[in-house]
């Protein structure tokens, strides 16, 4: 009599393991590249825009540095806050990029605004508020508005 013998898994079955195993690595690292991938860039872009909304920022910032002076040395020449106020547009009338506007009400408000490009879909728009310096508030503005604004490129309104 012969004994056939069973046995074990065959030789063909552990090379489709093998083959799925491969192929399930080759899958997930091709994924991991590509997920790195998309997040390196995501990041790239993130930190271009951080830097651009600094730039602005820092420019914004000495837009406010040259009004305070001039403001400050404007407040000395004027005897009153009427005087003060109502001859603010004429110190920036040769200045394109700062818009003068008058409220006319009981506290006669002038406000400065001006914009700075931060890239070609971003804008930071800044409003200042002329202050007439006094004992409690030595300042000569105060900032209304310092906001990033998104822009169409294109439009035109």
């Amino acid at each position: 009599m012969e004994k056939r013998i069973r046995g074990g898994v065959n030789v063909g079955t552990s090379s489709v393991l093998i083959s799925f195993m491969l192929l399930c690595m080759v899958c997930f690292s091709a994924l991991t590249y590509v997920t790195a991938r998309s997040d390196y860039a995501l990041s790239m872009q993130t930190a271009q825009r951080t830097k651009e909304y600094y730039e602005a920022n820092r420019m914004a910032e000495l837009y406010m540095t040259n009004i305070e002076g001039l403001l400050s040395k404007h407040v000395k020449t004027c005897s009153d806050p009427d005087e003060f106020y109502s001859t603010i547009p004429d110190l920036f009338s040769d200045n394109d990029s700062i818009t003068v506007i008058e409220e006319q009400n009981e506290d006669n408000p002038v406000f400065l605004n001006y914009i700075v490009p931060i890239n070609d879909t971003l804008e930071l728009h800044v409003s200042l508020k002329a202050h007439y310096p006094d004992s409690r508030d030595h300042t000569v503005f105060n900032i209304e508005n310092w906001n990033t604004v998104s822009i169409r490129q294109g439009m035109t309104f």
